[in-house]
């Protein structure tokens, strides 16, 4: 079966460090969990901050589709501005956006102010996902940075889960406003962990310039690129289908199954669970499998687990157990995907790795945007809608992956 996947190199082009220390991988996830402390904290909070408000647990859940909007847009910034300037300061600037737009969240008075800030406070918080799959991919090797994604995610995967019971805890001790209180605080000490720990990893002789032209005929580029372009999009329809099921979960777990807003956290931290166990079984196997052959792998879990859903969903036999584990499965295969997806897109890309981890974050937010807003406009029960868009898009995945193999097989018949 080796002979359908390319050689798998453990030497990077244009690396300039071939190890990396848990200290640094520690700060790259510090980073990255501003992103799922973001989502995850306030999830508890929509429907008292839906009461506030004046409107309902749908309306007040369109704030996270915004903060999508802005990921998406955010990260198409950063990318170019980084290949020019270098990984460290779009950091100080981004950071600095975040934590003032968490502050502003704090006083918004109304749907369409929340809505706004948290579009903001998106296109801050962003950058630390594009700064830091450009950084692994500065110093490290694909099967590398493989192993480095398996490890962050160890570390950031502790935010989903301490995220929504921080969220539930502060709700029960406070109002809705101590959530982003303590996001703003979380974003001033990230500006003091970058600024003091954080060493630039894009040499001065590997910047690129910078002007829009040059920018969208990268980007245009690596859309024309198939060694980016499809695993980015595996990678992507498969955040997608998680991502769907974040949006939801308040309607799903609080409103549709009756769980209580201080043990939502409970019940979607065992799910955050899944994707740390997946991305340290994923870390242990990449040395002896190709990273095509892990991601695979994730694709066909996270379908069958839509599968599960969808079958639930439509045969009325949906209990919260038997969903839950329907669920895992979803979110669990993202500790398969997400890793192999990120390391395979930007295999190829060490000149444009800013531009490539961009756009790749763009794609992703992007249709996890669209997806969410489908979910909340088909007319079917929740699990329902929930369920066809996951079985959607991972039937989007399985599809490109199989490409990526058929044509993995054709060169190697060559």
């Amino acid at each position: 079966m080796s002979s359908q996947f390319p050689p798998q190199s453990n030497t990077p082009a244009q690396t300039t460090h071939q190890s990396y220390s848990m200290a640094w991988i520690a700060l790259l996830g510090m980073l990255t969990a501003l992103g799922p402390l973001s989502i995850d904290m306030y999830l508890p909070a929509l429907p008292s901050m839906a009461h506030q408000f004046g409107v309902s647990t749908g309306a007040i859940s369109t704030t996270l589709p915004a903060y999508f909007c802005g990921l998406a847009i955010g990260q198409l910034i950063y990318g170019p501005v980084s290949d020019r300037f270098g990984r460290k300061p779009p950091l100080y600037f981004g950071l600095t956006l975040f934590t003032l737009a968490s502050i502003a969240c704090i006083f918004a008075a109304g749907l369409e102010q929340m809505q706004i800030a948290r579009i903001i406070q998106a296109l801050g918080g962003c950058v630390g996902m594009v700064i830091v799959r450009a950084a692994i991919r500065d110093r490290l090797s694909p099967a590398q940075s493989a192993k480095a994604f398996s490890s962050m995610v160890l570390i950031m995967g502790i935010a989903p889960i301490l995220a929504p019971l921080l969220g539930g805890w502060l709700l029960i001790h406070f109002s809705w406003h101590s959530i982003f209180t303590m996001l703003a605080a979380v974003g001033f000490i990230s500006l003091l962990a970058i600024h003091f720990g954080f060493k630039e990893t894009l040499h001065q002789e590997k910047r690129q310039t910078l002007n829009l032209k040059n920018v969208f005929v990268t980007y245009g580029r690596l859309l024309k690129d198939a060694s980016f372009r499809t695993p980015a999009l595996v990678g992507s329809f498969s955040y997608a289908a998680m991502f769907s099921y974040i949006g939801a979960a308040s309607a799903l777990l609080i409103d549709h199954f009756g769980v209580l807003p201080q043990n939502f956290g409970w019940y979607f931290g065992i799910n955050a669970l899944g994707v740390i166990g997946m991305s340290q079984v994923n870390g242990r196997l990449v040395g002896r499998f190709h990273i095509l052959q892990l991601l695979h792998a994730g694709v066909i879990l996270q379908t069958v687990s839509g599968l599960w859903l969808l079958g639930l969903a439509v045969t009325g036999l949906a209990t919260l157990p038997l969903v839950m584990v329907g669920l895992f499965g979803v979110v669990a295969a993202v500790g398969l995907t997400g890793a192999n997806g990120n390391a395979l897109a930007l295999s190829q890309q060490g000149h444009r790795a800013g531009s490539a981890s961009a756009l790749q974050g763009a794609l992703q937010f992007a249709l996890s945007l669209i997806m969410g807003l489908v979910v909340h406009g088909l007319m079917f029960s929740v699990l329902t809608n929930l369920a066809m868009v996951i079985v959607s898009c991972t039937f989007m995945s399985l599809g490109l992956v199989t490409l990526i193999i058929m044509k993995n097989k054709r060169l190697a018949m060559l």
